[in-house]
Parts: C-alpha cells; structure tokens; sequence
C-alpha cells in the first residue's frame, strides 16, 4: 500500500514549515549514510527519536501534522537535506524491518528527484513535489534519489503508528 496526498497541509502552515528548514541557518548533522550499503552523505535535523522529543521545533511543527495523520505512537520524525553533489541514490532499505508500522515522507521542494519503492518486482518512482506526502508501510522496500535540477532536496519523514 501507498497513498499520495498532493497538497496534505494547509498552504500558510506548509510554508512556515518549507521557510523553517530550507533556511540557510536551520541546524543539520550530517549522516554517512542511509542504509549499510550507502556510501552518500547528506544532513539530516532530528525531531523525535528514541522515545524522546530531540528538537525545540517538535511541538509547534510536528504534532499538528501528527495529529492529522491520526498518529497513536511516534517512533522517530526528522527532516533530511539531500546535496546533489554529495548524494545519488540510497541502498535500497526498509525504516523498520522489525515492526509494521507507517512511513510517510513529506516533499518540501519541488525537483526530479523522488522516492523509489520496491513492490514485488517492480519499482515505482514517486516525484518529489512540494507538499505531497507519500504513505506507505515501513517495512516497504525503498530509497531515496536526488535531484539533478536543484542543488538541495528536502524532506521530512515520519515513522509512527
């Protein structure tokens, strides 16, 4: 199962949140890599992880987007920045193999990179679009591919039940 929602916030709300992390001051870390075949780096802002919130910015822009994906338990939100020049493609990887719990990446910029998932044999590829949101289990195979037409691709991924 995937679902995409194109326009899944309110307009002014998707904004403040676009404006927030795209700054060129908002606080990134940088990762190695995405999955244990990787070799990319790229830069991610943790909201929520390990049964704690982890960011100042969790409760003001998070939950309200948690409440609307009728959120019962979150496992881990953060924001990622993908670098064209530092980032292709991820190895291909499931967020949670362990547990059956949901996915769902919001697009915050508009470019020709995406998100590829694996169902059975065939891999469908879904375009980054600002403000769409991609719902799908965690234990879905998938990774993520970079722009080539805009130097920065971001997101914010949720894994919750």
């Amino acid at each position: 199962m995937n679902i995409e929602h194109k326009n899944f916030l309110p307009t002014d709300q998707f904004n403040e949140l676009k404006n927030l992390v795209c700054d060129i001051d908002f606080p990134w870390r940088i990762r190695e890599r995405m999955a244990n075949t990787d070799k990319n780096i790229y830069f991610t802002h943790s909201f929520y992880n390990e049964n704690k919130i982890t960011s100042q910015l969790y409760n003001h822009y998070i939950i309200p987007i948690l409440k609307k994906l009728d959120c019962k338990a979150v496992i881990q939100v953060r924001a990622n920045m993908f670098l064209n020049n530092l980032f292709k493609k991820s190895g291909w990887h499931e967020d949670y193999p362990l547990i059956i719990c949901n996915t769902a990446i919001l697009y915050l910029n508009n470019c020709n990179g995406g998100t590829e998932l694996k169902v059975g044999n065939k891999i469908k590829f879904i375009k980054a679009e600002e403000n769409k949101l991609l719902l799908f289990n965690s234990n879905t195979l998938h990774r993520s591919c970079t722009s080539t037409d805009v130097k920065r691709r971001y997101i914010i991924n949720f894994n919750y039940f």
